[in-house]
């Protein structure tokens, strides 16, 4: 590697460095017209399990990490992403002995 392209290499690392805490801070701002949008909820059953999921991680009794983590495997299927939003918060919830209500 020459010392002119040195400079280059360094600021690309810094701007994928920068960029990938940016990236994990967005995770982790998640609100409920934000998880709505996401998964794409037509019906009030949906949206109101959404609503509550979300205030037990407001009150401390869901992880908000559990929660995000559901959110973020589902959003990436096809179809019927908030039945699989809402399987897998159930599930992983299951096993910190956590119900969602």
């Amino acid at each position: 590697m020459s010392r002119k392209s040195l400079p280059i290499v360094l600021v690309v690392m810094l701007l994928l460095v920068l960029g990938t805490r940016g990236v994990a801070r967005a995770a982790t701002q998640l609100d409920v017209p934000t998880i709505k949008a996401g998964l794409e909820t037509v019906d009030q059953e949906e949206q109101g399990f959404i609503e509550r999921a979300v205030a037990q991680v407001d009150k401390g009794i869901l992880p908000r990490k559990t929660l995000e983590t559901a959110f973020l495997w589902a959003k990436r299927k096809p179809a019927n992403k908030f039945q699989y939003f809402r399987r897998a918060l159930i599930l992983l919830a299951a096993r910190q002995g956590i119900k969602v209500i």
